[in-house]
């Protein structure tokens, strides 16, 4: 650990709350390295700001300069750098923050690379070092917060460093040698600032020192704060002057920008994001799904232009990809989103206001009083929402993607609207339109079967068939009118549509593929060849839900290992039961630039895809056309319409034997794929902007309106205030987060305390320890061979059941249960069989398997909750597909801790007992609470209280029994199950009162 204080220099000129918060984060975040923080007030304007330097100054928080008069940035930081000349320092901008053990991070990297005269960490704005890439204009790229964020980078890239050709000065180490070897930042060339940290820098690099990227740490910054308006002027002059000094400046820093040797530690940071799935995943994909048009994108945002509103959900997947290209693409238009916000009772609960082309931020925010379940054919307090939104924006046409969470509603605006069919919803709840096999209609009594049971079904828990019936109708009335135009990306989907909704076969429709960007997919980007004698590889793109594959995949992956090495990219979590299997390589999760490295370095000789479910277009399927590979595909939707059969690529029955069967045989005809991949290449993917002006055919841009400007300059103000809003959400989370990491410590050191003292207070007051005083020089001798008395056997003891269960109203149980539901995001009507601990043994754990499979494949509404374990416990290795697929459906759900054992029984519907054991621990609990207990056969000699018509004994060969045993318990009427609970409860009452008798 160094030992001579560093001194962290803050220049302040203006900005009470940047100020603050600067500060603030530096005195908060505990160092190792001793450090000495030096403000320096440059003249500041505001009163309020110096009075709070000179209050920290008089608390002997850190140490203050003040400047007479203003003196300019360079003049400032001069004056801080002689302040103690035998010290290193870093120069940190007062609209910066740090976080965690920055310094600490700083200082390790500067002691391990001594020819650094120069660091600069990453930030969300600092040229060159920005992450996510540089032009980033946003704050703290993603969902983590700086914390969040700089602990991750922290542990994915821990001592790691580039070279760059210069440091940026927001927040730069300096060591003191080279400082002395170099001199202070020229005042006289770049007098009130921007430049001179540049110009330090190419002075060092001349002398020999290097200037290092610290990977390692990342320091959000502001921008601009003490400049603010004369910032342009002074870094125009600044530049001239820099090139004055460094002619090849420029030309050097654009080489740089070209080598990009920065882009794989960026790529790691997104992986290791991506890795925390959800939000945070989502956020990257949006980040960088066309990077390379920010600038273009910033340019957009200032210029009027007529205003185009999507309608869609905010669930992610191929819609949400479509609409960010599509915004990101359309330079005529500036496009904005409705999207719906769903919890887990609602489909729409929240309504927010986004604009895709430039990031997710929410711009305008409306919270439904009443939450629309699905999709409704009119909501008063939508279409007042909705019609606010067209006004106040000047809304000129409407692109449907999605009514998930909406109203039909907008489909009636009275300005030009088009359709786009991406799946098929509002007709079918479950999306895709698949119920055990391919739907060809949807009779009534299919449909109530599909909510029932369908775990494809997403609307089971929130409405009933009637529902679906009227919906249906609205929406073919609403679709017929003339000015609703109809958009489907292939042949497939719509002819799906016009069988399921005939009244659609009659309505004139456009096909419009979609696009790619061909930035991040170059045409002739094509894998890299191997030696012949390789084995062959696979590429299994895309996620590996039940319905793309799963179990198609899962019966012919022995016969393609034969043949192949395989890669599953991009599984998710359906991926890790494949996972350390011979031949195969899995990638969960990557972020979409990142698709053509990993496919160039894999270097498949095919890609294969086994959806089961008709494709409405698949992206997937144009990654891969457009990066040249061959595909193997089943002969279904999509696929069969755009796979040119034997040209392009194969088509095959959806079948495990068929499927290995064309695989071998196209492996053993290179010069087959040869050809195929040389067709593909001549065929360049079609693009965004093509795409793009196809759907203007259809919705010619208007003539530009007056009224655009002030729209533009409205959006422009709504980013300003949502940026801010989200940068205080971010502090506010991080204090947030230090509190309850303080209020944890002293929790656990009460605890523990208490614990001590009350143990000691036991022991003094024991007669053993009166007693045994003139025996204490014998304890070590005894202590080494303790004599207890085994256990009594299991059968004379009675069943040990813990603290009674809280006594609950009807109010404070129904709060338990949405509580329990919340943390794992079930719906307020789901049901849930519960069991606690881990199974004993693999055997235990595949028949509890396959029993929640029973029970949850009968209804939509069961899912299993395993309290006290964890996924990678052993006993679930012979089962771990299964489990993981169960888990990956959200059939079964595992809770690591049993912290809240008694939330989980008051708020379960059923208890699965393991074994005896399990039941020995749980039963009494179980019925207190009121749950249907099913119970191994063998435990029944052990628990005699259960009750008959409470309970039921299992057998692996009894699960349909068992299953049909727990569905009558749920489905019986209320009334009858509350005498039986009561009276289940009064038989244990009496078991415990009497007394325990041993069996013969």
């Amino acid at each position: 650990m160094k030992t001579i204080p560093i001194d962290v220099i803050v220049p302040i000129y203006r900005g009470l709350a940047e100020t603050r918060r600067c500060l603030e984060s530096v005195l908060n975040n505990a160092q190792r390295t001793p450090f000495e923080l030096v403000a320096i007030n440059d003249a500041s304007p505001e009163p309020a700001l110096s009075e709070w330097l000179e209050q920290l100054a008089a608390e002997g928080r850190l140490t203050l300069l003040t400047n007479e008069r203003n003196l300019g940035f360079v003049l400032t930081v001069n004056r801080g750098m002689s302040l103690h000349p035998g010290r290193d320092l870093v120069l940190l901008n007062s609209d910066t923050e740090v976080a965690n053990d920055w310094l600490d991070r700083l200082v390790a990297t500067a002691q391990h690379n001594p020819a650094a005269g120069t660091l600069t960490p990453f930030s969300n704005n600092a040229t060159i070092c920005s992450y996510p890439f540089e032009g980033w204009n946003g704050g703290v790229p993603g969902t983590l917060g700086l914390a969040g964020l700089d602990r991750l980078i922290a542990e994915t890239l821990p001592g790691r460093t580039i070279e760059i050709p210069t440091g940026v000065g927001f927040c730069m180490y300096i060591r003191r040698t080279c400082l002395d070897q170099v001199g202070l930042f020229d005042a006289e060339r770049f007098g009130r600032g921007y430049g001179e940290e540049n110009d330090f820098c190419r002075r060092a690099a001349a002398q020999g020192w290097q200037n290092l990227l610290a990977a390692d740490v990342f320091v959000f910054h502001e921008g601009g704060v003490s400049f603010s308006a004369e910032r342009a002027t002074l870094q125009e002059n600044a530049m001239k002057r820099l090139l004055e000094a460094h002619p090849d400046y420029l030309d050097m820093i654009r080489a740089f920008i070209g080598r990009d040797p920065i882009a794989p530690l960026r790529q790691m940071i997104d992986r290791a994001r991506c890795a925390c799935g959800g939000a945070e995943e989502a956020e990257v994909h949006a980040q960088h799904n066309d990077s390379a048009s920010t600038t273009a994108n910033e340019q957009q945002t200032t210029q009027p232009r007529p205003v185009q509103l999507h309608i869609s959900h905010s669930w992610g997947g191929g819609t949400d990809r479509w609409i960010a290209d599509y915004c990101r693409t359309d330079t005529k238009r500036r496009n904005l989103l409705l999207r719906s916000v769903s919890h887990r009772n609602a489909a729409g609960f929240r309504l927010e206001l986004v604009e895709p082309a430039v990031d997710y931020l929410s711009l305008l925010t409306w919270d439904l009083q009443l939450p629309i379940r699905a999709s409704t054919p009119s909501h008063p307090e939508y279409a007042r929402i909705l019609d606010e939104v067209m006004t106040d924006f000047h809304v000129g046409s409407l692109v449907v993607s999605s009514l998930i969470g909406h109203s039909l509603e907008a489909l009636c605006s009275g300005q030009p609207t088009i359709v786009v069919l991406h799946d098929l919803y509002p007709f079918c709840p479950a999306l895709f339109a698949h119920f055990d096999n391919t739907c060809t209609d949807c009779q009534p009594e299919r449909l109530a079967g599909c909510l029932r049971t369908n775990s494809l079904n997403v609307f089971w828990h929130n409405t009933v068939d009637i529902d679906w019936h009227i919906l249906r109708r609205e929406y073919a009335a609403h679709i017929a009118h003339p000015s609703v135009q109809v958009v489907a990306p292939s042949h497939s989907i719509h002819q799906r549509w016009a069988a399921l909704q005939p009244g659609l076969a009659d309505k004139p429709w456009t096909r419009i593929e979609h696009g790619l960007d061909p930035q991040q997919l170059p045409a002739g980007s094509a894998p890299s060849t191997r030696p012949d004698s390789h084995r062959p590889r696979i590429l299994i793109p895309g996620r590996l839900a039940p319905h793309k594959g799963l179990g198609l995949l899962r019966e012919a992956l022995p016969a393609l290992l034969d043949k192949a090495d395989i890669l599953l990219l991009g599984s998710g979590d359906f991926g890790r039961p494949f996972k350390g299997r011979a031949g195969v390589e899995v990638i969960e999760n990557y972020a979409h630039h990142e698709l053509a490295e990993i496919v160039r370095n894999f270097a498949p000789d095919c890609a294969l895809l086994v959806s089961v479910l008709p494709e409405s277009f698949s992206y997937t399927l144009s990654e891969m056309f457009a990066l040249g590979i061959p595909v193997v595909a089943t002969r279904v939707g999509a696929f069969a319409e755009r796979i040119a059969d034997g040209i392009t690529g194969v088509l095959v029955e959806p079948e495990a034997k068929a499927l290995a069967t064309a695989l071998e045989q196209l492996l053993s005809m290179p010069a087959q794929l040869a050809a195929m991949r040389r067709t593909l290449q001549s065929h360049p993917p079609r693009s965004n902007k093509t795409m793009v002006a196809d759907y203007e055919v259809l919705l010619p841009v208007p003539m530009a309106n007056p009224a655009d400007r002030t729209v533009a300059r409205r959006i422009d103000s709504l980013r300003r205030r949502a940026e801010e809003d989200r940068h205080v959400h971010h502090a506010m989370t991080n204090l947030q987060e230090t509190v309850r990491s303080q209020q944890e410590w002293i929790a656990n050191l009460e605890d523990r305390n208490h614990h001590s003292e009350t143990r000691l207070q036991e022991l003094l007051a024991s007669n053993s320890w009166r007693l045994s005083a003139p025996l204490r020089s014998l304890s070590l001798a005894i202590r080494k061979r303790p004599a207890n008395p085994p256990p009594p056997p299991a059968a004379f003891i009675h069943a040990p059941h813990g603290p009674s269960l809280p006594q609950l109203d009807a109010a404070g149980r129904r709060e338990i249960r949405e509580r329990v539901r919340h943390w794992f995001g079930i719906p307020d009507q789901g049901l849930i069989v519960l069991s606690i601990g881990t199974p004993p043994d693999k055997a235990v754990s595949s028949r509890y398997i396959q029993l929640i499979r029973s029970i949850t494949s009968a209804r939509n509404d069961i899912c299993a909750i395993l309290a006290g374990s964890t996924t990678d416990a052993t006993c679930w290795d012979s089962v771990q597909e299964e489990m993981s697929t169960l888990v990956a459906t959200r059939q079964l759900f595992f809770a690591e801790s049993l912290h809240d054992r008694e939330a989980f029984l008051l708020s379960a519907d059923a208890f699965l007992a393991y074994d005896e054991a399990s039941l020995r621990q749980n039963g009494e609990a179980a019925i207190d609470a009121g749950l249907f207990i099913l119970s191994p056969a063998d435990a029944a000699t052990t628990a005699d209280y259960l009750p008959v018509e409470q309970s039921h004994h299992v057998t692996p060969d009894t699960h349909d029994s068992a299953c049909a045993a727990l569905l009558a318990w749920l489905d019986m009427a209320p009334s009858r199950r509350t005498r039986i609970i009561l009276r289940s409860r009064q038989v244990l009452d009496d078991t415990q009162q009497s007394p325990a008798k041993p069996t013969p």
